[in-house]
């Protein structure tokens, strides 16, 4: 199974919920048209949803596959993606650009998704040339490579998007 978030544009998330549940198992996550699902394959739903778009004009926006979830409280977070980070960087190569996305859906007030980008961003950076002894680039427009975090309340999900997977299937955004 893969997890995704789904950005859906409609009157109502449980109507989305309702309109997904073909596809796989979804829910709402108590934030106003972001959706939680487990798919069974990434490139067979987002097939599947582009058709249902565009012949039942269901009003999703956009789509973030997450590779993995955990639960964090305001003082924790930074260490937990810090430690957990560590995994997807054998997905950026020597020579690839990189960026960091955070999306943050509650913790107001508290987080900063700037910030945490910045902050995260630069312990990357750190990482990778200290990993391959080149200064990697940033790219914040195009990069090869996006690490992103997606927080809903105290749940994150983060997962690597490579810019082939975001120009083969144009769902896949980060704000």
């Amino acid at each position: 199974m893969v997890s995704v978030l789904v950005v859906y544009e409609g009157e109502s998330t449980r109507k989305g919920v309702y309109e997904l549940s073909e596809l796989g198992i979804f829910e709402e996550t108590g934030f106003r048209g972001i959706i939680k699902g487990e798919v069974e394959s990434l490139e067979h739903f987002l097939k599947c949803l582009e058709e249902k778009i565009k012949t039942s004009f269901l009003p999703v926006s956009r789509v973030v596959p997450i590779e993995e979830w955990f639960y964090f409280s305001p003082e924790n977070f930074l260490d937990i993606v810090k430690k957990r980070i560590k995994k997807y960087l054998e997905q950026i190569g020597s020579n690839e650009t990189f960026c960091i996305r955070v999306e943050r859906r509650g913790m107001k007030g508290i987080f900063s998704s700037k910030d945490l980008e910045r902050e995260i961003g630069s312990y990357v950076y750190s990482l990778l040339k200290e990993r391959d002894g080149v200064e990697h680039k940033v790219d914040l427009k195009d990069p090869d490579k996006m690490i992103i975090v997606e927080t809903i309340g105290n749940l994150a999900g983060m997962a690597v998007i490579s810019k082939e997977n975001r120009k083969l299937f144009p769902l896949i955004r980060v704000k």
